[in-house]
């Protein structure tokens, strides 16, 4: 997915702003001539709008139901709904939705371009919806599909830029099996695409997944080496979310060398490029883990956990993929292991563990889950670490949720009784 640059984002708020007095005119009379016509210019208006800058918060009742009209018309069909901008219509069930039933509508998406449009408008409702299953939870049921299907119709189309979007779907498709040397192979070809054809927007934000491969792999050097190719693109670009990943991942690696006051800079300063950009929700459950082992190793684990379980609730409720809510269970079972909450930390391992299917932990969870998990193993004996490692694996979110604040209320002083 493009990553716009303050320049690209300029260009964009200047033309939304010609047709921002489209959200006071009345939509009047459906079989109007133009009524088609305006509601594409609506579409693309959204698109530049929320593009520009953060959309969190700013939907108020009035826009919640000028966007759910909008959704409606285009959710109906059609040709102008399997093209641009028409095309982009399930963008708008983010905004508007609290439900699970982001996946039924990228499934009528594609189904409405196998319909009426061409290749590249099937490309695209398939990108969009393999982008939306790895990163949301449920699994990756239909990925490899997806995927395969892509492959084929982005070398008919011969599109580089399409290309280079479909290997990175690939890249963070293998990532999250963890198969690091495919998915290293993907990236390195979408940078070659995306540099063809000079898309510099794309090129820091490929870089850095680059360097993550290194870091989840254990490659501490290599991630270090390629952070320094991606910090300097992303300076050079002026792409803001991906100078806020490169800290992010400096800010990482910070807190394994027990630097945590070069972490917290780190974290601070990531965090004041996300004000600038549109950092994702698994982006930013990520940067509220590595905030919060930050301030676990300034002030101690009760610190660190509240902030920890208040990212956990987030991630939850915002639907990241189980990946990412499995790496903020890791990193609270250590804290809890650091706590002499082992039965507790031992159901979070199990749980974590669950949500995973087998795939194996990226590090740094590897190495938090090692942790505890020795620590807890020894508290307390093999046979009830299984047990509560496979009562563990029957926990949903939810019950973790619970489970970790039952964990930070244990942590408050106990008021004397009168």
């Amino acid at each position: 997915m493009e990553v716009p640059t303050p320049d690209v984002l300029a260009r964009r708020t200047a033309a939304a702003d010609p047709v921002d007095a489209l959200l006071a005119v009345p939509e009047g009379d459906t079989r109007h001539p133009l009524h088609s016509l305006r509601m594409q210019v609506r579409m693309m208006h959204l698109l530049l709008t929320f593009e520009s800058g953060p959309g969190e918060g700013r939907l108020d009742e009035r826009l919640r139901r000028y966007v759910v009209r909008l959704r409606d018309h285009f959710a109906a069909g059609g040709p102008e709904a399997a093209r641009v901008p028409g095309l982009i219509w399930p963008l708008t069930q983010f905004f508007v939705s609290d439900s699970d039933d982001v996946r039924e509508v990228m499934d009528a998406s594609v189904a409405n371009c196998r319909a009426y449009g061409g290749e590249w408008e099937i490309a695209a409702s398939l990108m969009f919806r393999t982008h939306t299953v790895v990163d949301s939870s449920g699994g990756l049921a239909g990925v490899d599909e997806d995927l395969a299907e892509l492959r084929v119709l982005s070398r008919r189309i011969g599109d580089r830029l399409v290309e280079a979007q479909v290997c990175s779907a690939f890249g963070e498709h293998a990532m999250a099996l963890g198969r690091y040397e495919e998915a290293r192979a993907e990236y390195e070809e979408a940078l070659r695409f995306a540099d063809e054809v000079g898309a510099f927007a794309e090129s820091p934000f490929l870089i850095a997944r680059l360097a993550e491969i290194a870091y989840r792999a254990g490659d501490r050097d290599t991630a270090l080496t390629v952070l320094d190719r991606a910090g300097a693109a992303a300076d050079r670009y002026g792409v803001v979310d991906s100078k806020a990943f490169v800290l992010m991942l400096r800010a990482g690696l910070a807190v394994e060398d027990a630097d945590f006051a070069r972490g917290r800079a780190l974290c601070e300063a990531a965090r004041e490029e996300c004000v600038r950009g549109t950092p994702p929700p698994q982006f930013l459950a990520t940067l509220g883990l590595v905030d919060a082992l930050v301030t676990a190793g300034e002030s101690g684990p009760r610190e660190g956990l509240p902030l920890l379980v208040e990212t956990f609730r987030t991630a939850v409720h915002k639907r990241c993929a189980d990946l990412v809510v499995a790496a903020l269970v890791d990193g609270s079972a250590e804290l809890l292991c650091r706590l002499g909450d082992h039965a507790r930390s031992a159901r979070l391992l199990g749980a974590a563990a669950h949500w995973r299917a087998g795939r194996p932990r990226p590090m740094p969870d590897r190495a938090y889950a090692e942790l505890a998990g020795a620590a807890a193993r020894t508290a307390l004996g093999g046979e009830r670490y299984a047990a509560e490692q496979a009562e563990g694996a029957a926990l949903t979110p939810g019950d973790v949720l619970a489970e970790l604040d039952e964990a930070v209320r244990d942590l408050r002083p106990r008021q004397p009784v009168p």
